[in-house]
């Protein structure tokens, strides 16, 4: 039926029925307009054309904003030795996920007996400066013995006392436990230990090189903290507030729209940019794919308002660009641009670029029919 009865392709006299302000049908023979499309009724009943009046519907109103991926200072972790030496071994990949206070690699450093020798040595030393202690307490008690002697005692046992206390917190440091070494357990390694629980991420050595101290040999992620770093217009920011929803894709990403929550809002401008940095956390981070830097477009979500909207489907795309479809007449629908906003439950927000005429009724349903229409004709013009 559509073949037999679709519309065909009219010359500068054809004649068009359209609608004046008054919502009354009028007849031109003017030129057809090249946004008209003629649809006979028979058509409109096959495709199930619906119209009705442009209404306002309580829709959210998003601002659009712009940004990328990253991670708070907790959720990253440099691993470095204390101290200089050979990689004796590796126990991971890239891209391992280890838990906080595994081994990952192994250091050699000859110093390291050393340390252990003065620990025990110190030690011996202060059983030695217990014994004088009490030896020379014992006698000034009794005044045997000079006072002199006694505070002198007094003071080598607090100076050995204090060296000894460095010295095991010094083999802590490095991961050895002093009760280890006073058992004779002596070692040339250290262990280097995931300080957080994360992915292992860029191995700077291997098994043979020397570590440098202080100097980062690998890096740990955690993405279970990932959250939005994006920016916002200075015409937007009373808007914000902490705690609304925010809604965000990858734009270079197939993926589905993933939520989010403003936790903090800037309090000055970024450079000469004129936006305000919003931060956003990952609601329940389970996505995978998702990796620091990744770019991304968001909406924050302020709030419902009252907003001109039509079905999505009523939205159609020709040339790129959203559009709508008036009736026109009874066989007669008019294509118009608009700019569309947020989409939700089913309805866009849309906004006229230029007005309607009072009484206006636009396609609600089967807008996809009348632009194949349109786009078949302008085939046959061609």
């Amino acid at each position: 039926m559509l073949a037999v009865t679709a519309c065909t392709k009219t010359d500068s006299s054809t004649q068009a029925d359209v609608t004046t302000e008054n919502g009354n049908t009028a007849s031109s023979n003017a030129p057809l307009d090249a946004q008209l499309v003629q649809f006979s009724q028979e058509q409109q009943e096959v495709s199930e054309i619906e119209v009705g009046p442009l209404q306002e519907r309580e829709l959210s109103t998003r601002i659009q904003a712009n940004g990328q991926l990253s991670l708070p200072p907790q959720g990253r972790a440099s691993v470095s030795p204390l101290i200089g030496g050979m990689v004796r071994s590796i126990t991971i990949v890239e891209g391992d996920f280890v838990q906080k206070g595994k081994v990952l690699a192994t250091i050699e450093n000859p110093e390291l007996i050393k340390l252990q020798q003065d620990y025990l040595t110190t030690r011996n030393q202060l059983a030695f400066a217990e014994q004088d202690f009490e030896r020379q307490k014992t006698l000034s008690d009794e005044q045997v013995g000079a006072r002199k002697k006694f505070e002198q005692a007094h003071t080598d046992l607090q100076v050995q006392q204090a060296k000894l206390k460095a010295l095991a917190t010094q083999l802590q440091t490095f991961g050895i436990s002093p009760k280890r070494v006073e058992a004779g357990n002596i070692t040339s390694t250290i262990n280097l230990i995931a300080p957080i629980s994360g992915y292992v991420q860029e191995i700077e050595a291997n098994i043979g090189t020397f570590a440098e101290p202080n100097k980062p040999i690998l890096q740990l992620v955690d993405d279970h903290h990932l959250h939005l770093d994006l920016n916002v217009f200075e015409k937007d920011f009373h808007k914000l507030e902490k705690g609304q929803k925010v809604i965000f894709t990858l734009p270079n990403v197939a993926s589905d729209e993933i939520e989010a929550e403003v936790f903090a809002v800037g309090k000055s401008f970024e450079g000469e940019s004129r936006v305000v940095p919003v931060h956003a956390e990952i609601k329940n981070n389970t996505h995978k794919g998702l990796l620091p830097g990744m770019f991304i477009n968001a909406n924050i979500l302020t709030g419902k308002h009252a907003v001109p909207s039509l079905p999505e489907e009523a939205v159609v795309l020709y040339q790129s660009k959203p559009h709508i479809f008036l009736k026109a007449g009874s066989t007669t629908f008019r294509m118009l641009p608009v700019e569309t906003g947020v989409t939700e439950n089913g309805y866009t927000e849309v906004s006229l670029i230029e007005s309607l005429p009072a009484n206006s009724t636009v396609v609600q349903r089967g807008a996809y029919f009348i632009l194949a229409e349109k786009m078949k004709a302008e085939v046959s013009e061609d």
